[in-house]
This record gives structure tokens, C-alpha cells and sequence, in this order.
């Protein structure tokens, strides 16, 4: 079994950042945190102790897609939960090889992550934050 410690974020997919930004900003009234500098456009906020994240842009054809709507969980020991998965045999998308071309910084703010999908297709990530 996994062993999920808190729920981190949900992201939801944005047809125009900037739009969505004045909507969580003034109508919402969410404040922003640090998102690493990434390619992908959108926003990250911070709710009490999680986030909710805006991702701009297109969903891709098919597959498992980590910047369309997700919920992110922490997970215990990332590389237990990967073992897991893998033994389980269900289908994941690891995202290291993402990762690995950040600068240290933003390889911090991401941490360790992989996705799966439940059964109705949902996107979930398994993620250890770097200080964990």
C-alpha cells in the first residue's frame, strides 16, 4: 500500500492564464507563491496549507498528461511508492526525466513525483517534496 501523508495541490487546466489570474486573484482573492520557471504558463496559490496551480495550454492526445487537472498526493518514500505502483503493475508516468532539466532551484520546489490514473482516468501524482 502506499502511504499517503497529506494532500498537497490540485491543478486545474486554464484556456488563458491571465484571465483565470485576475479571476483567482480578485475575485477569489488567493495570493501567489513561488512556481519554478518552467515553460508551461500558469500560476501557483497557495490555500492554508495546500495549493491550487492554473496550468495554461492544450491537452495532449492521449496518455497520461501531468500539467491537465490533477490532485497531487505527498507520499511517504517516494521510491517505496514507485516500487508499489510498478509491482501493481499500473501504468505511470515518472517525472524525472521533466525534472532534470530545471535549474536546482525549481528541481527543489518540484521535488520527486510520478502519475498515475484511478480507474475513471483521473489524474493523480505521487510526490515527495525535496525536504521531505
Amino acid at each position: 500500500m502506499i502511504k499517503a501523508t497529506e494532500f498537497s495541490h490540485v491543478a486545474v487546466r486554464v484556456t488563458d492564464v491571465e484571465k483565470s489570474k485576475n479571476f483567482y486573484e480578485k475575485v477569489i482573492g488567493l495570493k501567489t507563491i513561488p512556481r519554478p520557471k518552467i515553460k508551461i504558463p500558469g500560476e501557483w496559490y497557495g490555500i492554508g496549507n495546500n495549493q491550487l496551480h492554473i496550468i495554461g495550454g492544450e491537452p495532449r492526445a492521449t496518455g497520461i498528461d501531468p500539467t491537465g487537472p490533477h490532485m497531487a498526493i505527498e507520499v511517504e518514500d517516494f521510491d517505496a511508492t514507485k516500487a508499489k505502483v510498478e509491482e501493481l503493475g499500473i501504468p505511470y508516468l515518472d517525472g524525472a526525466a521533466m525534472v532534470s532539466r530545471m535549474t536546482p532551484e525549481a528541481q527543489r520546489m518540484v521535488g520527486r513525483q510520478l502519475w498515475i490514473q484511478d480507474p475513471d482516468g483521473n489524474v493523480i501524482e505521487l510526490r515527495q517534496s525535496s525536504s521531505s
